[in-house]
């Protein structure tokens, strides 16, 4: 009898650390499996991000009737890579033409007279704080990428902000010209 019970206890034992290998997310795969998934998790809010700037950056041409640029940066947007340093390379891409679109639409702004004034002193302030570096895409890193979203974030905000505040007020049962979401 003791004989059966130390064959079972070492069975049952064998069998809770194999079940431990196997289900353990401390390993060096577990880990490197989390990594990946919280990485692309990032580049998808990262993705998204960057897709939001431009749809901003159109709604504040559309109430000032600024002109198009020649691509706008929703058109240029794709589907997720399936690499994520392809996918990394083309948000850094988009970051860029962002970029490039706003201060264009911000000096559009700034030279037209037609617009209210503090529209104007506005876009001409961001022209002057906003570095013109910001046109030139970072390295296809996530912190380089994540760094530069948040400085994208600030300038087109607040843009964004100061355009919708002169706004017509939507009719009846119309949306908002700035809604976003």
């Amino acid at each position: 009898m003791r004989m059966v019970a130390a064959v079972f206890l070492t069975l049952g034992l064998s069998g809770c650390a194999v079940f431990e290998d196997v289900m353990s997310f401390e390993d060096d795969d577990g880990q490197t499996a989390r990594v990946s998934v919280d990485q692309h998790a990032a580049l998808i809010e990262l993705s998204i991000s960057t897709g939001r700037y431009g749809v901003m950056l159109g709604q504040a041409r559309d109430i000032l009737r600024l002109p198009e640029p020649a691509m706008p940066t929703g058109d240029s947007v794709s589907g997720p890579a399936d690499d994520q340093a392809q996918e990394r390379s083309r948000i850094a891409t988009e970051q860029a033409r962002v970029a490039a679109e706003f201060l264009e639409d911000t000096a559009r702004a700034c030279n037209r007279r037609k617009l209210p004034k503090k529209v104007r002193l506005a876009a001409c302030e961001q022209q002057k704080r906003m570095p013109i570096a910001l046109k030139t895409p970072v390295a296809a890193e996530l912190n380089a990428i994540s760094n530069r979203n948040d400085q994208m974030s600030e300038y087109v905000i607040e843009w964004w902000d100061s355009v919708c505040a002169t706004a017509p007020k939507p009719r009846n049962g119309e949306p908002s010209a700035c809604a976003i979401e």
